[in-house]
Order: C-alpha cells, then sequence, then structure tokens
C-alpha cells in the first residue's frame, strides 16, 4: 500500500459578484492538453474559476497541448447574450501571455476589443471597457502567445459583466462560522512523535480509532502503518493502544470507518490469510467475544482504481458507502463515489457522485454523517486557505448525484497547511481531523468545536439490551429496527450481551418499531417516536422476551391502525408477519387476540371497533396460511385499561392489541 499521508495542491471554488456571466459552453479551442480523463480539457473553461484567488496549476484549467508553443486561443460562449463593460480571464498558471480580445454579437460578427504586447500576469486579467458596447456579446475569444511566459499556461474561466465595477472573487466559505474558535490538539495520550493520520470517531463520541505511521510501537517499528485507539473516560483522552493482531499484522494497517456499534471495522486493503497484501480494496474486521477477527474482503462489483491513494466510509444504516477513487469514469484525479448494499451481500459498482461534487482535481477522506445526508471531504479542485481543505455538501435527493455547492468549513478548520480525515460523532459537537499546524510530530489529530452552520441534521442513538422476562438474564437476539412510514429498509442487528450492548443511529421526526426476536421466545415489539426530538440525546431500551408457554400474553405495540377503524396500517405487517412465522414453526399453537380501546366516545361504538380490529388480524393470518380455529377474538373496548385515560400520554397505551 502506498503511504497514505496526504499532501494535495491549493484548491478553490468561488462565491463571486452577482452580475458576472461566466462561460457556458467551449466554442472552440486551438489545441489542448492531454491529460487524465478530463484534467486540462477545453470543458475546464465552462463556469466560474476554479483556482482563485490563490492561481495555481491544476486539472480545473485549460492547458494548450504545447509548453511554449506560441499562438494559442480559446473561444467560449454565453446562453444569455449581453452588452457588458467588462471581461476577465482566470489565468491560473503562467499568465502575461494574452495580447488579444474579441467580443462576437449573436450573429457571429466579430469585434477586437483588447490588443496588445505587454505581458499582464494578474492571475485575474481584468479589461474594462470605456463603455458598453453596441451590441450583445454571445462569445468571447482569448488569443494567446505562450511563448511570452516561460512554462505552461492554464486559462480557468472567462466572465463577462455589465458593470465596470471590477469583479471580485472570493473562497466560497460556509456562512456564520465564528472566526475565533481555535483548533485543539488531542495532546500526547492520542498525538505522538510519529505521524497520526485517519481519526475515526465513533458515533457515541467515546472512542477514537486512527493510524499511527513511523512508530516504535508498531508491529513494524519502522516504515509501517497500524491502528491504534483511545478512550475517552471523564473527558479525558486515555493514552493511545495499539489494537494488535489480526487487525494488524506485518502489512501496511488503516481504519476508516467503524460502526455505531463499535464492532465493525473497515481497514484498507485486502489481505492474504498470513497478512499479506493481495491487492487494493477495503476489508473488515469484526469483534467478538474473544476478539476482532482477521479481516475478510468487502465483494465490491467492479472495483477499479488507478489512483495511488482511496478512501471509503460506510454511513450509518450500514447500506450507502462513500469511495474515494480513479477509474475510467472519473472527472480526473480521485473522484467521490458511491456504492449500495445488495441483498447477497455485495456492494454494486461505484457510481461517480457527478459534477456537483468532483472536479478534474482530486476529492479525498469523504466522510457521510450520521443523519446520511452530509458528506465532509477534501478537495484540490475549489479555493481553500491552504495545501488541503476541508468542504462539506448535503444530499438534495435519493439518487446520491445531486448535491449543494461545497462550501469551504473556513479559517477555524482549514490553516496553510493540510488538513484532511474529518470526523464527527453523533452528537455533533466536535469536529476531529488531523493537520500539521504546529503539531507533535508530522501530522497530529485535533479537535475543534462544531457551529451549528456547519452541523449535520439531529440524530439520536439508541442503544440497549434484550433479557429472557423469566430468568432476567441478559440473552442473545435478533433487534429490527423499522421505520414505521416504510421509507426505510428495516435494519437488523445481532445482539450479544458477550461483546456489549446493541448500538444504532436514528433520524429524528420519524416514528420507530424496535423488535427482539429469538427462536423459542415470542417477539417483544415497542414504538419509539422521536417526531418531535430536536437535540440529541442516547435513549436506552430494555427488551424482554418470553419464552413460548401457555397462557403468555404480549402486547403488540406496533400493530397499528387508521384512526378509529379497522383498517390495518402497513407498518403493522411486519410484526403479524414475524407472529405467523412463529405459530409456523409451531404447527400446534393456538392464540387469542384480544382488542382493547380507551375510553373516549360511545362505550358499544368501542367494544364494537376492538371486535372488527382483532378480526382484521386474524384475517390477515389466515392471508399467511395460519387456519382459522386456531385464532380466536376477543373485544372489550375500553374496558381493562391498563392505565390513566385522563391524559393522552397514558391514553394511548390502552389502545392495543393483545395476545
Amino acid at each position: 500500500m502506498q503511504k497514505l499521508l496526504i499532501i494535495l495542491i491549493l484548491i478553490s471554488s468561488l462565491s463571486v459578484q452577482s452580475q458576472t456571466i461566466w462561460a457556458d459552453k467551449v466554442v472552440g479551442v486551438s489545441s489542448e492538453y492531454v491529460g487524465t480523463n478530463q484534467q486540462h480539457k477545453a470543458s475546464q473553461l465552462v463556469g466560474k474559476p476554479n483556482k482563485l484567488p490563490q492561481a495555481e496549476s491544476g486539472g480545473t484549467a485549460w492547458r494548450p497541448a504545447q509548453e511554449d508553443g506560441g499562438e494559442e486561443w480559446l473561444k467560449v460562449g454565453f446562453s444569455k447574450p449581453t452588452t457588458i463593460r467588462q471581461v476577465v480571464v482566470a489565468q491560473n498558471f503562467g499568465g502575461g501571455c494574452i495580447t488579444k480580445i474579441m467580443a462576437y454579437d449573436p450573429k457571429g460578427t466579430e469585434y477586437l476589443i483588447f490588443e496588445r504586447k505587454t505581458p499582464d500576469t494578474s492571475p485575474l486579467f481584468r479589461l474594462t471597457l470605456s463603455k458598453p458596447t453596441a451590441f450583445a456579446v454571445a462569445a468571447i475569444k482569448v488569443v494567446l502567445n505562450t511563448k511570452l511566459v516561460g512554462g505552461w499556461n492554464e486559462i480557468d474561466a472567462v466572465g463577462i459583466s455589465e458593470s465596470a465595477q471590477p469583479i471580485q472573487v472570493q473562497i466560497n466559505s460556509v456562512a456564520g462560522v465564528p472566526k475565533e474558535l481555535k483548533a485543539e490538539n488531542l495532546g500526547l495520550n492520542v498525538n505522538s512523535i510519529a505521524n497520526d493520520i485517519t481519526p475515526i470517531i465513533s458515533p457515541d463520541g467515546k472512542t477514537l480509532y486512527f493510524t499511527r505511521f513511523d512508530h516504535p510501537n508498531n508491529i513494524i517499528a519502522k516504515n509501517d502503518y497500524d491502528v491504534w485507539f483511545s478512550e475517552q473516560r471523564d473527558g479525558k483522552w486515555q493514552p493511545a493502544k495499539n489494537m494488535g493482531r489480526p487487525v494488524n499484522n506485518q502489512s501496511p494497517n488503516t481504519i476508516c470507518y467503524i460502526s455505531p456499534d463499535d464492532r465493525t471495522a473497515l481497514l484498507m486493503n485486502i489481505f492474504a490469510e498470513d497478512g499479506t497484501v493481495l491487492g487494493g480494496g477495503v476489508s473488515t474486521s469484526r469483534k467478538t467475544q474473544s476478539g476482532w477477527t482477521a479481516s475478510s474482503p468487502v465483494l465490491l462489483v467492479n472495483y477499479q482504481n488507478t489512483n495511488q491513494f482511496s478512501g471509503f466510509y460506510i454511513g450509518p444504516n450500514g447500506k450507502i458507502m462513500v469511495l474515494s477513487l480513479q477509474n475510467q469514469t472519473s472527472i480526473g484525479d480521485a473522484d467521490l463515489y458511491v456504492s449500495f448494499k445488495q441483498d447477497s451481500g455485495q456492494w454494486s459498482e461505484p457510481r461517480n457522485m457527478g459534477a456537483s461534487i468532483n472536479t478534474a482535481d482530486a476529492e479525498y477522506t469523504p466522510f457521510l454523517a450520521t443523519d446520511n445526508q452530509t458528506l465532509y471531504f477534501t478537495t484540490n479542485g475549489r479555493s481553500g486557505y491552504g495545501e488541503a481543505d476541508v468542504f462539506l455538501s448535503r444530499r438534495l435527493d435519493d439518487t446520491w448525484t445531486n448535491w449543494s455547492e461545497p462550501e469551504n468549513l473556513g479559517l477555524a478548520f482549514n490553516t496553510p497547511d493540510s488538513e484532511a480525515h474529518f470526523t464527527i460523532p453523533a452528537a455533533g459537537d466536535y469536529a476531529y481531523f488531523c493537520s500539521t499546524l504546529n503539531s507533535i510530530g508530522e501530522f497530529d489529530i485535533f479537535r475543534t468545536k462544531l457551529p451549528d452552520p456547519l452541523k449535520p441534521a439531529t440524530t439520536v442513538i439508541l442503544t440497549g439490551t434484550v433479557i429472557d422476562q423469566k430468568t432476567n438474564k441478559n440473552i442473545q437476539a435478533e433487534v429490527i429496527v423499522e421505520d414505521l412510514d416504510q421509507k426505510q429498509k428495516a435494519q437488523k442487528l445481532d445482539y450479544d450481551p458477550a461483546v456489549g450492548d446493541f448500538k444504532i443511529v436514528l433520524d429524528t421526526k420519524k416514528q420507530y418499531g424496535i423488535t427482539a426476536q429469538k427462536k423459542g421466545y415470542q417477539a417483544s415489539s415497542t414504538v419509539l417516536d422521536l417526531t418531535k426530538e430536536q437535540k440529541y440525546q442516547e435513549i436506552k431500551q430494555v427488551i424482554l422476551l418470553a419464552p413460548i408457554e401457555v397462557g403468555q400474553k404480549v402486547i403488540l405495540n406496533t400493530i397499528l391502525f387508521e384512526q378509529s377503524k379497522s383498517n390495518l396500517l402497513p407498518s403493522s405487517l411486519p410484526e403479524l408477519d414475524r407472529i405467523a412465522e412463529i405459530m409456523t414453526d409451531n404447527p400446534t399453537m393456538e392464540i387469542l387476540l384480544e382488542g382493547h380501546t380507551d375510553n373516549r366516545g360511545d362505550f358499544d361504538a368501542n367494544v364494537l371497533l376492538s371486535k372488527e380490529r382483532v378480526e382484521e388480524v386474524k384475517k390477515y393470518l389466515g392471508s399467511k396460511t395460519i387456519t382459522p380455529n386456531r385464532v380466536q377474538t376477543k373485544g372489550y373496548g375500553p374496558a381493562r385499561p391498563i392505565a390513566n385515560n385522563e391524559m393522552e400520554a397514558t391514553r394511548k397505551l390502552n389502545r392495543r392489541v393483545e395476545f
């Protein structure tokens, strides 16, 4: 594996004055450099500049085919022709070669509006006319003599304006980020004289995983990478520990993801049993009662990467993977891609996340927040403050290729040096990242308080245990978490008390059905209502499982009906399917379904409604081949309350189905 320290070229993405119109099409160029994918192609002339206010070489600019080749030209068009007072040309690199500028009206008539031989090396070349043009400008042609300045010449963008006020460009930073924020070095318990990189904070914020390079306590003391971790106790980070074998071996080892329950680690590369690297890609290791398992490869369909760097991160539901890689579909250098976990366990072929995120330069170190929609990453294709800056973008739809314009996190996070590997816990209170500024070694791990404009949407962490109702002991079980709106697939967790509590990250503003099931036990479900939750918290859930025995009574908490009707809601079906499965596995089992209501409304009408509802449940079970003679029903209406009917919070407990 190649060295993972990421040193990126300075980057840019601009916000500019509103009257500026940037070219939106390329009419033609004299030649173009043969680069990687779209790097240095004529297509890079479209849109606003990518490397200003700092002017530096990069793939996001057009470059002619030859260095110092003589006369070259480019011609760009504008969809909405307009009269102009100003033309600007972003000269990323080798500025000072512009000799002529011609303007064209919609009919194609050419007008010479600038000509001179004295080089102007300003990164943003401005031509201000003494008065507005007498015609609407539909295209601009720029002629260069590339021999005037030695080396390569790169043009990033061409813009026009009706105003003579000088066009200014600036870094597109997130608004409202306090400038007084300071980065805090995590100190010698975490950082060392070695390189400490790739921080990954657990969603609960209590464990920090990272990679150390060239440390004497690595398995190989020189020029090697090992995975380490530090735990937070009473607000203090404890001395870091090497994760040891088999996570670490004689090959380079790097962590890039940890699951919400701290039981699945995503590790760079694919390894043989003896620890040698078999190839690029990513592997997983699982935490068990006896420790971490040897890594097993993640199966990615048609995974290809021609870049020496790569990055991987899995979203909170375990179904979405964001990757950084380079292949024939990349815009230029490494791009960000998305892959979806299939029912087979394989991951789909990586899909390029599109030009709203990716540039002809590099996008690295993706981190997807627990809200599953806020993405943080490092790029050298947009304007920044140093060698490598961190940006954020928010997902706009479910295609995973439509994103908001990336915004720089600002000077509170980005410095003249390199920042990368941005990571935050579910609480969103602190951001962790690595940097070289004022570090103990070369790269260190820092944290900064995360201001509201940079935070993802609010989530909560559900954690819990499963207990045998009869013995009061923890038992292994499968925990199923279902979105009752059925907008997401159910998530399944394997609870093992020997390893620890189950944990899962959940979105707010939703209701969830939480079910535990185990062979020989009646599944137990409850509803978790987060529709009014507005802040992060950790919710503890204890689920009781009752052995299947004669006379055992269970409340079916997730059996829901339309208001004042007997029609089952779709969210009820998973629990009913589980009941049908239990009855199929136990063919002599017979059940009694009891329907109950609160005391609102007419008594007789409530009794009738409770009867109709349990009959509807019986009918559904019949559709699953459960014969009618195995299911008895009884409707009690409001006659058997289990909670106070005076308040809605407790009254709703009386509206229930029991079996």
